[in-house]
């Protein structure tokens, strides 16, 4: 493949383990396992680096340390032109959400290691007190000792792909950790599944949820990328890139540094994977908008199961001659077989304590919160997580809570209305309110927080100053 239009490059310490899909409320955050080691710390004020533009920056931040023998990264004078080096389209909220990551990226303090090696920072901390400012950064400072170890451990991740598998993080992370693992002389790859929960899964899953999630991501990313090959076994999977037809040249890392960064490819629409287009509001990001509706309403279902209407009567019939009911053929009486008798020593209870009985898995009420405790005219209700990872809250315009008039907004990566609906400007008061109190609504969707009395002493009034 050419190297300057389909090819972006990655560091293989990067490529191990995946990056958090949501900040995590502490300020320390780390993950071991395939013999690497990915540790991050956010520095006073600010929010560690989290989703799928944490990701995507740290791609492209590679990619131009790689084409370059500096250790000073230009990304652009803008967000889009971080985005328009991946290929990414520029709408509003994709800018934004880029924007905010490379502040918390240069704010936080992020160290790799890997294979045994010694742990090396990513950014120079001299450029660390600039990035707190805010503002867009036009470029970022790595450290020399990771710069050096970039060409040895460069990785080769094709564009189309990267496009294709951009909105899923966990299809983003597989595709990176098998570029730089699947063996290239088409052997395959076993890996257990445990190691795989260690690397890309989440805490709070269990390994039936980590592998269903797991199955949907290896399904978006076989479909980008089709020499694939994956098959689980009973406690591993198994990996293998099939051979081409016509085996493509293997891409070679460009040996001289460039003066400038390369131009944009300019690729055929039919040869390029196109993201989703933006929904009407255009400002909002992509989702898996399906499973994310499916998860809310089976969640609903359960937690707020409403009792089944009474059936009207039947209307009365008209006069007239009855017909016949045709006779039910009756069915063939059999004998019913004698009971054996069981074994006195057969017939003891098993005690109840050895034996558990399964317990319905519990389903806890949303809280209201009230216009005197927001300051908005709607009512917000806080959601336990339930088994579910993306934080949500629901919007209802009176105090009773009803499913049919309620509005779901999902909070990771940014707001977003995935059920319901609220005019522009009480979407942006509402979503002005979650941004303000959202370690409130992360410590109750984790359960961290479980006293009324506490989510009212922290609860905080919409931000006043923001509207006129």
């Amino acid at each position: 493949m050419p190297v300057g239009e389909d090819v972006l490059w990655h560091h293989r310490a990067l490529c191990r383990l995946a990056l958090p899909l949501r900040a995590p409320s502490r300020g320390t955050w780390q993950r071991e396992a395939a013999g690497a080691v990915l540790h991050m710390e956010a520095t006073e004020g600010t929010t560690l680096p989290a989703g799928r533009m944490a990701r995507l920056l740290l791609l492209a931040i590679c990619d131009a340390a790689q084409r370059s023998d500096a250790v000073v990264v230009e990304l652009g004078e803008d967000p889009a032109a971080v985005a328009q080096r991946v290929g990414l389209e520029t709408t509003p909220a994709r800018l934004r959400e880029l924007a905010e990551q490379l502040q918390r990226l240069t704010g936080a303090r992020l160290t790799v290691a890997w294979d045994g090696g010694p742990v090396l920072s990513v950014f120079d901390a001299r450029g660390r007190a600039r990035g707190l400012a805010g503002g867009w950064r036009s470029s970022v400072r790595l450290t020399a000792r990771l710069k050096a170890t970039l060409a040895e451990n460069a990785v080769a991740l094709s564009r189309p792909v990267v496009l294709a598998v951009a909105d899923s993080p966990l299809a983003f992370d597989l595709y990176a950790w098998l570029a730089a693992s699947l063996p290239q002389d088409g052997s395959v790859l076993a890996v257990p599944v445990a190691q795989l929960q260690a690397q890309f899964g989440l805490p709070s899953q269990t390994e039936a949820d980590f592998i269903a999630t797991l199955e949907t991501a290896l399904a978006k990313l076989r479909s980008a990328w089709p020499a694939l090959e994956a098959a689980t076994g009973a406690a591993e999977w198994v990996f293998r890139e099939a051979p081409s037809e016509e085996a493509p040249t293997a891409p070679v890392a460009p040996s001289q540094p460039e003066a400038a960064p390369l131009p944009e490819p300019d690729l055929p629409e039919t040869e390029e994977p196109v993201l989703p287009e933006p929904d009407a509001a255009g400002d909002e990001e992509e989702l898996d908008l399906e499973a994310m509706l499916n998860a809310e309403a089976e969640a609903r279902a359960a937690a707020l199961a409403a009792p089944s209407p009474v059936s009207a009567p039947l209307p009365a019939p008209r006069p007239g001659p009855v017909p016949e009911r045709p006779s039910r053929p009756q069915a063939e009486a059999r004998p019913e077989p004698a009971e054996e008798p069981v074994p006195p020593e057969e017939t003891v209870p098993v005690p109840e304590q050895d034996v558990p009985p399964r317990e319905p898995r519990r389903q806890e009420r949303p809280l209201a919160l009230k216009s005197h405790l927001t300051g908005l005219p709607q009512v917000i209700w806080l959601e336990r997580s339930n088994g579910r990872e993306i934080p949500v809250i629901e919007v209802t315009p009176g105090g009773r809570y009803d499913p049919d008039l309620s509005t779901v907004i999902a909070l990771e990566p940014v707001a977003l209305q995935i059920w319901g609906g609220l005019y522009a400007r009480d979407f942006e008061r509402v979503a002005a309110w979650a941004a303000a109190n959202r370690d409130l609504i992360d410590d109750f969707w984790d359960s961290r927080v479980t006293d009324f009395e506490e989510v009212q002493r922290r609860v905080r009034r919409v931000p006043a100053p923001t509207w006129r």
